[in-house]
């Protein structure tokens, strides 16, 4: 009797060991990178009232939690000063149960998020004919071994029902094979951040192309709000256009893109989308804000900073999606924004512009001046005001020291800017002739005798050719 006791409290004591088993979500992986000097957010699964307890080679504190009713536990972990190679040990409470995360990095990380301008990867892929690669991607995949930048790429997915728990990605080490398959923003982005901070750097990459940004938004934001209606019944799942394109439905890409890795504590977004929200702009820029304060409720974190690209011009996008885009940072709107633009490097014939090492650079000026307080340059010519002496009109900026015209051959000039009009008070816009006065820009036209109006790069497809001293295009205006 006494031995049928004790093999029926053997097998008590193994079912309980066995049913404590720890899962992770794939971003707490080997490889992964936390953010420095921090209290980062580290979270799995387990039996519900499991003790789960959490060890660092960088610390001798244990961190100990229990998991809830659902089983997900959640904790904050301090973090050090840039670190490589660290391990992270984590155990339930039988002890039975033991994972250890290795090849830590600790340093920069940045969330890199939005649409096919955001996803296009380096190399070109046959198979995805939009996907042509960008220019020189060899050059720039052959300079991609850094074992202090780590990527991971939260592969695409949709879900119509319900945000979801878990996504599929990993962890890799950058070197040419992986960043030639990744994103080519986020990783000259994530480049450029390592070689000026000598920090280590990771990237999260959630990016899918031909989604609104209703797509990236939860559905309790937009449901009762009317902002939404006409979204919601010309994307519902069963209509045609989302047969086919199921990841246009809204809150698909949210579901199960976005909810997967929210919490896991960043420095701050890169963001390139609009696009597919250009035949509704006007409704653009609540819908960018709603989704940024959402997020940033979510996140949890004091500050998550966006800093996004004003898409670059395309010959049948309208171009007044830009002015939208714009019109959220420059009426500060959001906290905590900024916005580079590609008005100088858009492709008239293509979506998808080949020069992916502009773009990247723009959006990391703004990340080193704003949030490593590096001497950057890192905002190109902004309208200031307008002024009328005679038949002229007189441009001024901010950000406008050393103003310049790029010429078709590359030189450096005071006259000839592209794409620049001048109104009077009927209203015909006349394309301009232009002169630059120290950081002024002068304009006229032969038919204005009274200048009203100007607007420069608001055309569908447009080339700017405006700088400053820094060579930072200027931002498309339209003003009165």
């Amino acid at each position: 009797m006494k031995r049928i006791l004790l093999a029926a409290l053997l097998v008590l004591v193994a079912t309980a060991y066995a049913g404590a088993k720890i899962s992770l979500p794939s971003l707490i992986s080997d490889n992964m990178v936390l953010q420095q000097k921090s209290n980062v957010k580290i979270w799995g699964w387990s039996d519900p009232g499991s003790t789960i307890t959490i060890s660092t080679t960088w610390s001798r504190r244990e961190y100990t939690t229990i998991s809830g009713p659902d089983g997900k536990w959640s904790t904050y972990i301090k973090t050090p000063g840039c670190r490589s190679g660290q391990t992270m040990r984590i155990l339930s409470g039988s002890g039975r149960e033991e994972i250890t995360i290795s090849n830590i990095l600790i340093g920069e990380v940045w969330l890199a998020s939005g649409q096919s301008n955001m996803e296009f990867e380096m190399k070109p892929h046959p198979a995805d004919k939009w996907m042509t690669g960008m220019y020189e991607w060899e050059k720039e995949a052959d300079n991609a071994g850094y074992p202090h930048i780590h990527l991971f790429k939260v592969e695409e997915d949709y879900n119509h029902d319900a945000p979801q728990e878990e996504c599929r990605g990993k962890w890799m080490v950058c070197s040419p094979d992986v960043a030639k398959n990744y994103s080519a923003i986020a990783f000259l982005f994530a480049r450029e951040l390592h070689t000026a901070l000598n920090r280590p750097v990771g990237v999260i990459l959630c990016a899918f192309g031909g989604t609104h940004a209703e797509s990236w938004t939860r559905n309790t934001i937009m449901e009762n709000d009317s902002l939404y209606s006409k979204v919601y019944s010309s994307y519902a799942p069963d209509t045609d256009v989302c047969k086919k394109y199921p990841h246009k439905v809204p809150a698909a890409i949210w579901n199960a893109m976005v909810n997967p890795i929210v919490g896991y504590t960043v420095k701050g977004n890169i963001w390139y989308q609009a696009e597919s929200n250009a035949w509704r702009a006007g409704d653009y820029p609540q819908i960018f804000v709603n989704m940024v304060n959402d997020w940033r409720s979510l996140w949890g974190q004091k500050r998550l900073p966006f800093y996004y690209m004003q898409v670059a011009p395309f010959g049948t996008m309208p171009g007044i999606i830009r002015e939208k885009q714009a019109l959220v940072w420059e009426e500060k709107m959001l906290l905590d924004i900024g916005m580079a633009t590609a008005i100088d490097v858009g492709d008239s014939l293509d979506i998808h512009p080949k020069d992916k090492v502009t773009p990247a650079h723009r959006l990391a000026l703004w990340a080193l001046a704003k949030e490593y307080g590096k001497n950057v340059e890192y905002c190109g010519p902004q309208f200031k005001k307008f002024t009328v002496k005679g038949t002229k009109a007189i441009i001024g900026f901010k950000n406008g020291k050393g103003l310049y015209i790029l010429g078709p051959n590359g030189q450096k000039g005071s006259s000839g800017a592209a794409y620049i009009h001048i109104a009077g008070p009927d209203g015909v816009f006349y394309p301009a002739h232009s002169s630059i006065k120290g950081n002024r820009l002068i304009l006229w036209h032969p038919n204005v005798n009274a200048p009203t109006s100007v607007k420069y790069c608001t055309e569908d497809y447009c080339k700017g050719n405006i700088y400053n001293g820094h060579n930072l295009p200027a931002y498309p205006f339209r003003k009165e």
